[in-house]
């Protein structure tokens, strides 16, 4: 972290970091009285999936993200963005070197064939992509301990073309007779800054209409869960995925958490934590297709 929190930080733009980024804006967000995410949601225009990511440090996140944070903390946002934007063009000059380092040359013996470029897959929407990098030290960040980048793909939509996983037994609420949570965390709480992610698997999916998939993620040592929901249709692009997930006996009760994102593959819900070992939860969800929500079926309950 930064001596100060200005947005300057004591770094130079080369020794700056995402991570180290990240690590500030999480500074002054507790030195704001750490505002919940559906609060900042409310008050930037951004949304919660957005925020979560910027505070994670996933990736660098935008000008206005960045510009909308700090001015709901109180900092002063000039000196943040231009931090952003110096750490922006450190990483554009990194990937350009990259590119020229990757290039074909022509020291190859005679004779031998140069192969071609391969033509790479269509750009998907930003808010679903996770270099390497950023994956490396969003985990070492958040989770400390190495070698557990897996646990990521359960806070990001799956990838393209993936079927639903068949559950494991340690993943399904009550399989191992827990009547409390070893963790202690609190329902509206976003699963990425808790140790859930740390036992957290795929409960429950199934693939629904519209070539989606909703999945329910569970954590046994929190007893809590959330709702996951991944379109596959192409049409992130100006239409919104929602997802929900509730106790069964309560749709609509005050613990029901809910997510809806604009021009995104997926979204995932914050944490609904299990009253007891016998409550029953449900998760929904839903897709927009040129302004026309289409439900995504029965509730999957487990």
């Amino acid at each position: 972290m930064s001596d100060s929190l200005d947005g300057s930080g004591s770094h130079e733009a080369i020794d700056d970091t995402l991570a180290t980024l990240s690590a500030d804006l999480r500074a002054l967000r507790l030195k704001a009285g750490n505002p919940t995410l559906s609060a900042l949601a409310h008050q930037t225009g951004i949304s919660k999936t957005v925020l979560s990511e910027a505070f994670a440090g996933r990736r660098l996140p935008s000008a206005r993200t960045v510009d909308g944070i700090v001015d709901a903390c109180g900092g002063e946002s000039a000196a943040w963005v231009a931090r952003r934007d110096r750490l922006a063009a450190a990483q554009n000059g990194r990937a350009a070197a990259s590119t020229l380092d990757a290039a074909p040359t022509t020291d190859a013996p005679v004779g031998t064939a140069v192969p071609a470029p391969t033509r790479g897959r269509g750009r998907e929407p930003r808010r679903v992509r996770l270099s390497v990098a950023i994956a490396a030290a969003f985990t070492c960040l958040i989770l400390g301990v190495a070698g557990t980048v897996g646990t990521l793909e359960l806070l990001q939509p799956r990838g393209q073309g993936a079927s639903a996983a068949a559950p494991t037994d340690s993943a399904t609420p009550g399989t191992h007779g827990a009547s409390a949570p070893r963790i202690a965390v609190k329902t509206g709480s976003d699963p990425a800054f808790t140790e859930c992610v740390d036992d957290a698997a795929v409960a429950a999916a199934e693939t629904r209409a519209e070539n989606t998939l909703l999945e329910i993620i569970w954590s046994d040592a929190c007893q809590a869960g959330w709702a996951r929901i991944t379109r596959y249709d192409g049409l992130a692009a100006g239409n919104v995925v929602s997802a929900s997930i509730y106790r069964q006996l309560a749709p609509g009760a005050d613990d029901r958490q809910s997510t809806s994102e604009p021009e995104a593959q997926g979204a995932y819900t914050t944490l609904l934590v299990r009253p007891t070992p016998d409550t029953k939860i449900c998760a929904v969800g839903a897709i927009t297709i040129d302004g026309r929500t289409i439900d995504l079926g029965e509730p999957m309950c487990l």
